[in-house]
């Protein structure tokens, strides 16, 4: 896909939710939010531009057992809508929404997500209970009692609820589905028929079921917390402009604030244009400035609140590294892939290739969290046996970050943290594709490679007498991306709500 068709798509569908008619159940369409020209979002709508495959069967089957699965699972055990420790019969002030992506944060009386956001607020007199979507396999009752002890209560969201309820939502998603398929019928441009065509396929969608799913359980919790302020993160998903609406469906004042907590790539669509006023925010904070500018400047969003919060991702800066060691010591390049399957495949597969043509460069293969090497090699038989200079990290990200020279990435973000830190930033480009660059606003400060050839040449080449110029000119840009973490904003953006209107700061 190109970007000319990129853009076309995203104005479709972006039609589609627009619509006078449009609906709940069609605002919780995953596919219908176009989050950025990434391969692995782009997957799905690869025949939107093509010829038509014939996926209609394929999709109806994953969704018929998607459902089916879910209310069997809700025969056997549905029922509450989430699991914690002991009754919530507090109010509180704030609702926060975060994600348990990894059995490891368990217990933990920080957030992955937050940091240590709602402790503050709890030493500033404000009262906060975070509720989590769980992405383990453990049972959400389990999960909940390592909080046990937490000064912050947390509930974890079921996955899904009682038999009745699920089978209410399984219908609501088929009608929807009934609805997006007369419309398409009734188009006479072909790119809106076809994607009005496969929007109905996917609002009968396990993840379509999903965010209304949510959106019963956010309505729950809003119900018995009865909390001033919902904080969601914001990346442009359904389910969060789901969480929104349910929110005020069942409190209408309730002050809706998305945390913009990720970079915003190249081309980015969803998290930066309106929809239907119930389902927008009423603030926006941001990881840093860079995200702040970025938002203040898009025509849909002039004159909404847009303030950094800064993110628990923020690195002290450190000077730059060395072109390389002059001690004899191995360099070290460590290599950042997304929590993506085909993204460890892709740069893991490059950097091995290197690997073995470079023997006297060390390569520190970091996964991210939810991810793991057992589940990785087990798809891939090539890492399994690997060269002594590649090492699979068992370190935290700074240290890996502390021994390395350079970094070899393409959409992660932990590459903002190694810059700030002095390595230096290697993209690896997929000829052909829209960049998927992190860094892509500072690309002509960076290197860029497409081959292993690329990579020698760079390892081996001289430092050109700009380059450590520009590599701070990276690191001023990348300080910028995550500023550390302010909690006044977000205590600023509740105390605003309490008294009707915004007070950030």
């Amino acid at each position: 896909m190109n970007e000319e068709q990129y853009n076309a798509l995203c104005e479709a569908c972006d039609q589609l939710l627009l619509a006078s008619d449009s609906t709940t159940e069609r605002i919780a369409t995953p596919w219908l939010h176009v989050i950025r020209p990434h391969p692995i979002f782009l997957e799905s709508y690869a025949d939107i531009f093509g010829p038509q495959k014939a996926v209609y069967g394929k999709r109806h089957i994953l969704n018929f057992a998607s459902a089916l699965r879910n209310l069997l699972k809700a025969i056997a055990g549905g029922g509450l809508p989430w699991s914690g420790v002991g009754e919530l019969t507090q109010k509180c002030d704030v609702l926060m929404v975060s994600h348990l992506v990894n059995e490891a944060f368990t217990g933990q009386e920080g957030d992955f997500y937050y940091g240590k956001a709602a402790g503050e607020l709890a030493e500033l007199g404000i009262s906060a209970t975070i509720a989590l979507i769980n992405y383990t396999d453990m049972a959400p009752a389990t999960l909940a009692g390592r909080w046990r002890q937490a000064k912050i209560p947390r509930v974890i969201f079921s996955s899904v609820l009682s038999f009745t309820d699920e089978w209410a939502l399984f219908r609501r998603a088929r009608a929807e589905a009934r609805r997006l398929k007369a419309y398409a019928a009734t188009q006479t441009n072909d790119l809106i028929s076809r994607v009005a065509t496969r929007a109905g396929q996917e609002a009968r969608s396990g993840g379509a079921i999903s965010a209304l799913r949510l959106g019963e359980q956010i309505k729950a919790l809003v119900t018995r917390l009865k909390p001033r302020v919902i904080l969601v993160t914001y990346e442009g998903h359904s389910w969060e402009r789901i969480a929104f609406a349910a929110a005020r469906s069942v409190s209408p004042q309730i002050f809706c604030i998305g945390y913009q907590h990720a970079a915003l790539f190249n081309l980015q669509h969803a998290v930066q244009r309106r929809l239907a006023d119930a389902c927008n925010p009423n603030a926006i904070l941001t990881s840093g400035r860079v995200a702040q500018a970025r938002l203040q400047k898009n025509p849909q969003l002039i004159g909404e609140t847009v303030e950094v919060l800064g993110s628990n991702r923020s690195f002290e800066r450190q000077p730059v590294r060395a072109w390389r060691t002059d001690s004899g010591e191995a360099c070290a390049c460590l290599v950042l892939p997304e929590g993506i399957l085909s993204e460890c495949n892709l740069l893991f597969d490059f950097a091995l290739q290197c690997a073995r043509r470079m023997p006297d460069i060390v390569f520190i293969w970091r996964l991210h969290p939810n991810m793991n090497y057992e589940s990785l090699t087990q798809q891939n038989l090539a890492f399994r046996e690997l060269p002594p200079n590649i090492v699979l990290s068992t370190h935290s990200l700074a240290e890996d970050i502390d021994r390395s020279h350079w970094a070899l990435y393409r959409g992660s973000t932990a590459i903002v943290q190694a810059a700030v830190s002095g390595v230096r930033p290697v993209y690896l480009h997929q000829t052909g594709s829209i960049p998927i660059d992190t860094l892509y606003e500072i690309a002509d400060l960076h290197a860029q490679v497409v081959d292993p050839d690329d990579f020698m040449a760079l390892m081996t080449e001289t430092e050109a007498s700009d380059a450590s110029a520009k590599a701070e000119q990276v690191q001023n840009y990348c300080e910028l991306m995550f500023t550390p973490m302010d909690t006044r904003a977000l205590a600023a953006c509740i105390t605003g709500a309490q008294k009707g209107k915004s007070e950030v700061l």
